[in-house]
């Protein structure tokens, strides 16, 4: 079991992300829209204003996605899924993912 953690940094492909992840049985997922800190930097800080570049509004946000995988193979079958889309994520900053294994997990066992 592994707990991955997904960082959509280019929310333009959110919709082919979650149909990847969707595809690869990663469900039961936490999703959460956030600011990247380099844009809460510059503009609610002056201070820092100097020392990142301006971006479009759209790069300044982010979303966020934690789910739980059984197996490392699912992580690794979602990236090649974006990967045969012709989605560049070895060049193009879109998404960021890490994953660590899970040692303990206290949760309601599900019952078929």
């Amino acid at each position: 079991m592994y707990f991955m953690f997904l960082k959509i940094i280019d929310i333009d492909y959110k919709d082919d992300i979650f149909l990847a992840l969707e595809s690869v049985e990663i469900d039961k997922a936490s999703y959460v829209e956030g600011n990247n800190l380099d844009s809460i930097l510059r503009d609610e800080m002056p201070i820092f204003k100097g020392f990142f570049k301006t971006e479009e509004d759209k790069s300044k946000k982010v979303i966020l996605i934690t789910a739980l995988v059984k197996e490392k193979k699912q992580i690794d079958d979602f990236i090649n899924i974006l990967k045969e889309a012709d989605i560049d994520i070895e060049n193009d900053d879109i998404i960021r993912v890490v994953a660590w294994k899970v040692d303990y997990i206290f949760d309601k066992i599900e019952k078929s």
